[in-house]
């Protein structure tokens, strides 16, 4: 292997490494009481309780107002998003570790109708971009209907700067909220594994023409 395919391989590997922004390095950052203002007054709350920040780095941040109740005082807690990225993101999936935070029972207090057959029919919110015109509606997805503990939170074309919210199922101990699963590699990580996978095609068909 040349030399310079093994340089590619390696800025391919160290991008995605400083990219991809694994779970574990995620911080929770507690913020003052009514700061995240991301989400709009939904029940008895009027502010987010937890905003997951993405960061040009690749990573995501928890920033968490401990001082925010349920939105109905009892099971539903109004959370968000913040896309500081530098790029366009489109979902978010999260595990609540034994909380079924996807186990939507019909009564929030969000008065975003279901746009489409997903469950529940009060857990929608909006989304937005940097000069905060609507964009779309949040979704969804690939639910574990064994726990309901685990999901994708849909958020299709959310531009840099915007922001959104939404409303989960169960009242979250914020010391330990849901932790962000199975974030993948950035744009610029992407690009750079294509250099290095491009550079192996390369070396190899050189190999057989000789």
């Amino acid at each position: 292997m040349s030399r310079i395919l093994r340089s590619l391989i390696a800025v391919a590997v160290v991008g995605t490494a400083a990219f991809s922004g694994s779970a574990s390095a995620n911080l929770i950052i507690p913020v003052s009481a009514g700061s995240l203002t991301q989400c709009p007054t939904v029940g008895i709350a009027n502010s987010c309780a937890a905003v997951y920040r993405f960061n040009a780095d690749g990573s995501v941040d928890t920033l968490v107002d401990s001082s925010v109740p349920s939105t109905d005082g009892s099971d539903d807690t109004l959370v968000g998003v913040q896309n500081d990225s530098g790029h366009t993101i489109n979902s978010l999936t999260l595990d609540g570790f034994g909380l079924m935070i996807f186990g939507f029972d019909g009564d929030g207090q969000s008065a975003v109708p279901n746009p489409g057959t997903g469950p529940g029919d009060t857990y929608f919110g909006y989304y937005y971009g940097r000069d905060g015109n609507l964009i779309g509606t949040v979704t969804f997805s690939n639910i574990d209907t064994s726990t309901y503990d685990y999901g994708t939170v849909d958020f299709p074309g959310l531009t840099d700067g915007g922001y959104g919210w939404w409303v989960l199922q169960e009242q979250i101990s914020f010391t330990t909220p849901p932790g962000v699963s199975n974030n993948v590699p950035e744009p610029a990580s992407l690009a750079l594994m294509g250099l290095g996978l491009a550079g192996l095609g390369a070396a190899r068909r050189r190999k057989n023409a000789k």
